[in-house]
């Protein structure tokens, strides 16, 4: 498990670091540094696969290098792991390490698709299970792994089953439910398609879409081999990576389009996917995501120190500033920052003024 990642010259960020523990929540302001947190574990995770750290669409080195730095500095994100083993990725013009360890990585981006009829098939001589960035795999992986078992600690009460597909059936229940996903395949055509209760996705609204991928993605990097073992050859492979590398999930606003119950339903599934041995970063807005943890914590799902609270900020100066309030055994803080999920009661207090 990662238990520290440090950032030098990288950003708003330019000599942080960052404790994750099996369940990590970034929170703040918009353009408080939380999505350059995760672009820095990323940018280490490509370079780590041997290709190269930049992400389309970020910029150049100079771009993302911080302002606060010199033009010679590198920039640095150094990953420290239980062991205290440290890996260091370094990048500047014209060179760039490759570090020798990384998790299972899959990160599900706020970019992720919303209802989408047909979704591809994943061509790739690299047939391990990937659901993508955006959730364009999601039924490619879904078909892979929809036999793989859930572990009993993740089982939802609606589910009929313990597999994966089961299990999915049951957490969607959440949104929607009673629904019934039916996926098909055309080989040839390299597609898959869905229907949620006969209906196209794009008539049951952004909310079961928006959330399959990542619901796919936490109960899928927890489960363990069918009952008649994996019957594709990518099957011992992604077992082997799994435990001798450990596994990691970033999800970028996994509350979107959830309702409150929902909402807090995700952050009771994150939680306890976390005691399951997924590790997770997630960055949120949302106060009931937050509740579902505490929720999780207060009823012994997941232990107190295993979930890292980090909320951003940024100074006059554009420096981001992280206070990282901790949680008790009864789902409570020490202290609550300013602006972190204060305001409902903010608002109550001008509501309840007399006019």
């Amino acid at each position: 498990m990662i238990t520290s990642i440090s950032l030098r010259a990288f950003k708003s960020l330019p000599n942080k670091t960052i404790s994750t523990s099996a369940l990590t929540v970034l929170s703040g302001l918009n353009n408080s540094g939380k999505s350059s947190i995760i672009q820095a574990i990323r940018m280490y995770d490509l370079a780590a696969k041997g290709g190269s750290p930049l992400l389309e669409g970020h910029g150049s080195i100079s771009e993302i290098r911080s302002k606060f730095s010199t033009k010679d500095d590198p920039i640095e994100v150094i990953v420290e792991t239980a062991g205290e083993e440290k890996h260091t990725l370094t990048i500047s013009e014209g060179s760039c390490s490759h570090p020798s360890f990384s998790p299972v990585f899959s990160y599900i981006g706020a970019g992720r698709l919303g209802p989408q009829t047909v979704l591809p098939l994943r061509r790739s001589i690299e047939e391990l299970p990937y659901i993508g960035e955006k959730g364009e795999f999601v039924f490619d992986f879904m078909q892979k792994m929809g036999d793989a078992i859930i572990p009993e600690k993740l089982h939802h009460p609606e589910s009929q089953g313990v597999t994966l597909a089961f299990e999915l059936a049951g957490w969607l229940s959440e949104i929607a439910p009673g629904v019934v996903i039916e996926l098909s395949t055309d080989h040839k055509a390299d597609f898959a398609r869905a229907e949620y209760d006969s209906f196209r996705p794009a008539n049951v609204g952004f909310g079961l879409s928006y959330t399959l991928p990542i619901l796919t993605a936490v109960l899928g990097m927890a489960a363990s081999s069918p009952s008649a073992g994996w019957g594709e050859g990518w099957g011992d492979k992604w077992e082997q990576q799994r435990t001798s590398n450990g596994t990691l999930v970033i999800v970028e606003n996994p509350e979107a389009h959830l309702h409150p119950q929902g909402q807090t339903a995700m952050g009771r599934l994150l939680a306890l996917a976390a005691s399951c041995g997924v590790q997770i970063v997630t960055e949120t807005h949302s106060d009931h995501l937050i509740d579902g943890i505490r929720i999780a914590v207060k009823e012994s799902l997941i232990k107190a120190e295993d979930i890292s609270l980090h909320f951003l900020s940024k100074s006059k100066e554009g420096l981001t500033e992280i206070v990282s309030p901790t949680i008790n055994d009864s789902g409570k803080l020490d202290y609550w920052p300013d602006g972190f999920f204060d305001q409902t009661l903010k608002n109550r207090a001008i509501l309840a003024r007399r006019n």
